[in-house]
């Protein structure tokens, strides 16, 4: 009856040894599934910043060629405005000392350059997408101030109530 009680137990060590062994390897092929769809973002993100203003004029233009149905003369025309904003914002980030009245003059510049090469109908859909990409750049910005800033509120609360 002993041998049987310990024969038991024995089997039952083995058995969730096993399992987790098991666990442990099914863990492990997971993680460079991760790792391998993180890789090509991390990647890319080092191209872009490597691209020449050229080549990121080229894409962005791509992209709003397909997005606002540009003909080719709009493409021809926008690539070179493009291209010379993104020289212009490259210098300005090389320098450091970029002034932001001088940027913001640049932008508006564009700005009045692409208006004049696009419909009205084209400048107010290129208006659109950036007013939707600039608020949701502000809202992941701002959620994170504001997180933080309600957890420093809390923590100054429990503070002067400990007091």
């Amino acid at each position: 009856m002993k041998t049987v009680k310990i024969l038991s137990l024995t089997l039952l060590m083995s058995i969730f040894c096993a399992g987790m062994t098991f666990a442990q390897q099914q863990n492990q092929k997971v993680t460079p599934q991760k790792e391998q769809r993180a890789a090509p973002q991390k990647g890319q993100k080092a191209q872009q910043a490597k691209a020449t203003a050229e080549e990121r004029a080229t894409k962005q233009v791509e992209m709003m060629k397909t997005s606002l149905n540009l003909n080719a003369d709009q493409v021809t025309k926008l690539q070179a405005v493009q291209t010379q904003f993104n020289k212009d914002q490259d210098q300005a980030r090389a320098s450091k000392t970029g002034n932001q009245q001088d940027l913001k003059a640049k932008k508006d510049a564009y700005d009045t350059q692409v208006k004049s090469i696009l419909t009205p109908e084209q400048y107010q859909k290129f208006q659109d997408q950036h007013a939707k990409k600039g608020a949701a750049n502000k809202q992941g910005k701002g959620n994170k101030g504001d997180n933080q800033g309600k957890w420093n509120k809390d923590k100054k609360t429990e503070h002067t109530q400990s007091k």
